[in-house]
């Protein structure tokens, strides 16, 4: 288990480059490989596809460098974290209600796109979801 979980593995047999760097991949992958491990230990997960759990785990990898990004990014977009500033003697306030909005909405919860993944490669018996 996890053998092909490597950044080589990810960019070149999956074609993947959602995540630049094989210091950004090996930053996330112990975290991911051990819930999948624990899943796995607890009859929860079974391989139905030859590499279904390696290939699970590096598109995790994926979603949590991602959800990161997304993190970061949000904060950076139009104008940054800063709410409000004052430019030569003037107040100028940003309104994000709406993108705050439009994001929570379209969010998905991170658990839930691992999950997802999980599923698309491998056989998921916890019962009814």
């Amino acid at each position: 288990m996890f053998e092909n979980v490597s950044y080589d593995f990810y960019t070149e047999t999956l074609g993947r480059s959602v995540v630049p760097d094989e210091d950004t991949f090996n930053f996330y992958a112990d975290d991911n490989k051990m819930f999948v491990k624990q899943l796995v230990r607890d009859g929860i997960v079974r391989e139905r596809e030859e590499n279904g759990i390696d290939i699970a785990v590096c598109r995790m990898i994926e979603i949590d460098y991602q959800t990161a990004q997304e993190a970061s990014g949000a904060a950076a977009e139009n104008g940054g974290s800063v709410a409000s500033e004052s430019i030569n003697g003037y107040s100028y306030s940003y309104d994000r209600t709406a993108q705050q909005e439009a994001v929570k909405l379209n969010a998905k919860s991170v658990a839930a796109k691992k999950t997802d993944i999980i599923k698309l490669y491998n056989d998921w018996n916890a019962g009814v979801l």
